[in-house]
């Protein structure tokens, strides 16, 4: 991620990233950047079939959602 061929400096909303995503054609976005707002977008991009590169959207949900993670540390013995 040193380097790109294009910079939108846009607000990260849904439908903007969703129509950067059908304007240029990726063939994935990365989520794992830029904080709090990307992880809170990457199921419904997820869901509307963008390829989320990285981190996967499952991984991602479970550290977000308060009870999966809870069942996880849980599951993992972690107190």
């Amino acid at each position: 991620f040193d380097e790109s061929d294009k910079l939108y400096f846009e607000e990260l909303s849904h439908e903007t990233v969703l129509d950067i995503h059908d304007l240029e054609q990726p063939n994935g976005v990365v989520v794992s950047v830029g904080g709090q707002t990307p992880n809170n977008l990457a199921m419904g991009l997820h869901n509307k079939g963008v390829k989320i590169l990285g981190t996967s959207v499952e991984a991602i949900d479970t550290c977000e959602n308060r009870f999966k993670f809870s069942k996880l540390c849980d599951a993992l013995r972690i107190d």
